[in-house]
Order: C-alpha cells, then structure tokens, then sequence
C-alpha cells in the first residue's frame, strides 16, 4: 500500500471517504435505530413535509430535542422537495444523508491529513479503515446527534494534531450544545491537551466564548419551536440541552428504555469493526515497542559512534512525542467505552462519536508493529529485503482483512434488514383511478371522496420500531398509524399542528414509557397492514391477530430470522452461502380486501 504523500492526503482521502458515504447513503434507506426515525427523521417531515410522528422528547412538556440539530438539516431535504417534488421523500432522505455522509467524511479527511503528516503509513491505514469500516458507514450517515458528535470530535481530533487547540475548542463546544451533551465525555482529552499547549486561561476564553454563542442559537430554536405565542400570549425559555440533563441525571427515568449487559459496548464493536476493534486494543502496546526498538537503534548507533548522546535522546523524545500525540487524541475511546458500559441504560449509538478514534488506534497499532519490525530488521538484519516484503505483506493483508470483514458486514446489514424500507415504498400511487390489485377500485372511489384533504392510513404492530420514517411513502398521503399489539409501551402521535404543532403536547404522550389509548387507531381505518411473519413463540406477534378482515398481499420481501439463523452468516453476508444457511421470514405489505361496512367490520 503506498502511503499517500502529505501534500495530497487530503484530497485523496475526501475523494475516497465521500465516495463511500455517498454510496451508502444511496444504497442504505434503512433506519437502524428507532430513534433516528421517530426522534428526527420525523420531526423533520413535519417540518418539510407539514406532517409527522412526534414522540414525548418533542413534546413541549418535556423539551428534550433541540430544534438547533433539525434545522441544520433542513435546507438539503427541502431543496430535494423543491427540486422533486413533495411524493419524492425517498430521493429527499437520500439526498438528507448524502449531506451528514459528506460533513463527517470532511473531518475524516482533515484528520487522515492531519494523521498523514506525522505517519504517512497510519493515515493510509486510516484512510482505508474509515471508508470500509460497517461502523463509520453507518453511524457517518445516520441522524443522530451522536453522529453529529462524532463529526465534531473527529475535526477536535484533527485540530488538536495540528496544534490548532482554539479550533479543537469549538469544535468540542459544538459537540456538546448542538449534538448530545453526554458527548462531553470524549472532548475532556482535547481540553487537557489545549490546556497543556496554550495555558488554562486561553482554553477557558475560548470555550466560554463558543459556549455562550452555541447557547444562545440552541435556545433561541427551541424557545421558537416550542412556544406558540398566539396561544400562551408570551415567550417561555426552552433549553433541549437542559432538559435533556436534567431527564438523565436528575429524574433516573432514562432505565426505562432498557438496560444491558457489560458486554453490550464490546459485542457491538465487534460487530461493527471486527479486526479493527481487536487492533484498536493494542495500540498503545504497540506505540511502546516502536519507541522500545527506536531506542535500541539509537544505542547501537551511539555505540558505532554514528552520533552522539544528545543528538540520540533528542531523536527519541521526538518519535516519542509523535506517537504519544496520536495516542492522545484516541484516548476517547476507552475513556467512552468504560464510561458508558458503566452506565446501565446502554445504546449502540451512544458510541458513536469514537469510531473514528476506534479506528485511528487500529492504524496507529499496524503503523506502529510495520515500524518496529523494519526497525528490528534494521538493527538485527542490515535492512533484509524479505523483512521488509514480510512487513509489506502484512500490513497489506491486515488492511485487507479489515476491509473484506467490514464489508461484508455491511452487505449483511443492507441484504438481511433492509425490507421494511423497500415494503413501505412498495406503497401504490394514491389516485382516484384503480391501479390494479394494489389499488381497487373502492379504494380509488374513498380516495376521491376525501378530496384534496385525503390520506390513507398504513397500520402497523409490533414492527412499529422498523419503520424507516415517512419519507419512505411513495406519496405524502399516506400516514403511518399504530395498532394495539404485544408492545405496551409509549408511541409517537401526529404531531397536530392545529394546536401548535411543536409547542403542543398531545393528551397521552409520556415519559414514563406508558401506552396511551390514545397512540392506536381504530382497525377499521387501516387500509394497508405491514407485518412480519414470525413462527408462533417469537418475540414478535402478527399484526393481523389484532386486525380482523381480509387482506390481500401486495409486496413480500425476505427479512432474516436471527433465531434460526447461524452466527456467521447472520452476522457476515457472504455471497451464495448465506442464503443457503439463514433462516428468513416473509415482511409483507398487505391491502385490505374491501371497504369494511362498521368498525366490527374490520
């Protein structure tokens, strides 16, 4: 692998990287968090689209999403609606995560540059781990603000390489206000080392500075979104990052939504960068035997009298220090990862923001063994030209390795989960013309009647928590709907914008996880069902033993049935064999048969 010269690292590297996240943000429509789509894809409908699901952190009640972290979204998604078209919401949310996989590969690149001026090998390897890893093509994409964070510790790491500590600052700041506060925890490293480099009052100035600006736009958008004047007569202040603070650390609800294990964090990342988590570990083990071995060639030089003592130790101190500072930055990785597997209430997407330290440390780690082994040829060998292919060889095959893993991985993810988002765009065009068996004549004659004002409703179950987001509607008239099944916990409701829309609370939404009758629709306004077809004993129920009627199917896709499915090629896609070994249900879209007469009628 040639190692990109300093000069054109950063070009290389923003070519690769945003290749790869623009290809996966147009081939991934799937949302693998259930608080991507309802928390933000959601809202963000609502707001371009006039219509969403808002769940109780939107609630004005409760506050606890900042209205700052949608509006930096907005204007791509809207100007896809404006260029396509309001029925094209699947282009709009492509285009939505087109624009998050291009700011975070803008960062990844600035640290690959950053990296590459001090190893040119590590920030080759890093370069590649970026833009293959399952992990990054993920979480670079999603909306989340644990993405957004991880962009902004991306670009402190990079600053602080590059001793440009105020950027790091903002950046940090940026973090906390605008992406997820507990985000903090991994921009303390970056504190330290700016505090070290230009003295505590400087870092101090700083940070106040950009918290202060940061604070200000954060709640001058939530007090906007979350007031409606007309109604209350008055302004009230809203901070999303208070209550968010206050929600986690103060009421103790946060246990609500589910604990895990110790292990969670570390079966997690594994699964998402597989031999790059393995190699991450021993970045530091392997940082010390490059300075071990570079002070033993330094010996035997002193000792041949090739230089002298000063000259040496000055030469050690500054490969020390060039690794030590690489090291510094990938700190937030076990510093995160032991904090937040501490924490019982634990979330895949709450590591997000170290993956990309995750993966520097993984490259400084093969970086660090390729140097000690030329150095050990050097001192052992007189620079052996079949060490060297050995080292070649190796770090060639490690990277390799790494890639095939990850994407493999990432074609699982795609090929096994992704039929919710192609069932909801399996949706007919709503007309007032039949269109075949997806779209009868009945419902066509219903449609009509409604008017300009018609919607059709799209009921689902216990799926409730695959559903993409409604740009995944092939038409903005249709509305997803949840119907009472095996999950009594707390749904989103339309957000009802006649009542205030995001300064309102619909009567039922709650944070103590509590089902509401409230979030269900009657069955007999269901005009099209989505349901998985588990074996009975499954943890998921058929939707269609809480609707009763007949259904005709419209469009089934395969979705993997991990029970039944072996461990390697549930967690690896590989080609012609998967298949053969994974065990799959039905995800189906199903219409009903004709307009029910009452609602027993279903």
């Amino acid at each position: 692998m040639r190692a990109p010269r300093a000069r054109d690292a950063f070009a290389t590297a923003l070519c690769v990287i945003a290749a790869s996240r623009v290809a996966c943000a147009v081939v991934n429509a799937t949302t693998f968090d259930c608080d991507e789509a309802f928390n933000y894809w959601e809202p963000l409908h609502a707001l371009t689209h006039g219509h969403g699901l808002q769940t109780w952190e939107h609630a004005r009640a409760h506050a606890l999403r900042s209205y700052a972290y949608l509006f930096a979204h907005y204007a791509p998604v809207r100007l896809a609606r404006w260029a396509l078209g309001e029925d094209a919401g699947r282009a709009a949310f492509a285009c939505g995560r087109a624009a998050l996989g291009l700011a975070s590969a803008l960062a990844e690149a600035t640290l690959v540059d950053a990296v590459a001026k001090r190893k040119a090998l590590v920030g080759s390897v890093l370069m590649m781990l970026l833009a293959t890893s399952s992990g990054m093509a993920i979480a670079s994409t999603a909306m989340l603000p644990s993405s957004f964070a991880m962009t902004c510790v991306t670009a402190a790491s990079a600053a602080t390489l590059r001793g440009e500590h105020g950027r790091a600052c903002v950046a940090c700041v940026a973090a906390v206000v605008f992406g997820w506060p507990f985000s903090g925890i991994a921009t303390v490293p970056f504190g330290l080392c700016a505090v070290h480099a230009i003295g505590f009052g400087a870092v101090f100035g700083r940070v106040v500075a950009a918290t202060a600006i940061a604070a200000a736009i954060s709640v001058a958008c939530d007090t906007y979104m979350y007031n409606d004047v007309s109604r209350t007569g008055g302004w009230e202040i809203v901070s999303s990052v208070y209550n968010l603070l206050k929600y986690n650390v103060v009421s103790g609800k946060s246990d609500l939504y589910g604990t895990e294990s110790a292990t969670f964090y570390a079966k997690n990342l594994a699964l998402n960068f597989q031999l790059a988590a393995v190699l991450a570990i021993f970045a530091p083990f392997a940082v010390a035997l490059a300075v071990a071995v570079k002070a033993l060639r330094m010996r035997k030089l002193l000792k041949t009298k090739k230089c002298d003592a000063k000259t040496a130790l000055a030469e050690i101190r500054a490969y020390r220090n060039n690794w030590r500072a690489m090291i510094a930055v990938c700190s937030p990785f076990p510093i995160v990862t032991a904090f937040f597997t501490w924490i019982p209430h634990k979330e895949e997407r709450f590591l997000y923001m170290i993956y990309p330290c995750l993966c520097l440390s993984a490259a400084i780690t093969i970086g660090a063994l390729a140097e000690s082994a030329l150095g050990l040829n050097a001192h052992a060998f007189g620079k052996s030209r079949v060490v060297k292919l050995g080292v070649v060889v190796g770090v060639c095959g490690c990277v390799l390795t790494a890639m095939v893993l990850s994407l493999s991985r990432t074609a699982a993810l795609l090929q096994y989960y992704g039929a919710p988002a192609k069932i909801y765009h399996a949706l007919p065009m709503p007309s007032s013309r039949a269109n075949g068996n997806a779209w009868p004549a009945w419902l066509a004659e219903e449609f009509a009647a409604g008017g300009d004002d018609a919607t059709v409703d799209v009921c689902v179950g216990d799926e409730w928590y695959r559903f993409p987001s409604s740009y995944h509607f092939p038409s903005n008239k249709y509305r997803l709907r949840f119907l009472k099944g095996g999950f009594d916990g707390a749904l989103p409701m339309p957000f009802d914008f006649s009542k205030g829309g995001t300064a309102h609370t619909p009567e039922g939404l709650n944070d103590d996880n509590r089902a509401h009758p409230n979030q269900y629709v009657d069955p007999s306004s269901c005009r099209f069902l989505v349901e998985a077809e588990f074996e009975r004993g499954n943890a998921h129920s058929a939707s269609k033993d809480f609707v009763p009627g007949e259904w005709i199917d419209v469009a089934v896709e395969k979705f993997i049935d991990p029970s039944r499915s072996p461990t390697l090629t549930r967690v690896f896609y590989i080609p012609g064999y998967s298949e053969k070994k994974n065990a799959y249900v039905d995800y189906k879209l199903k219409r009903r048969a004709r307009a029910p007469i009452s609602p027993t009628d279903a």
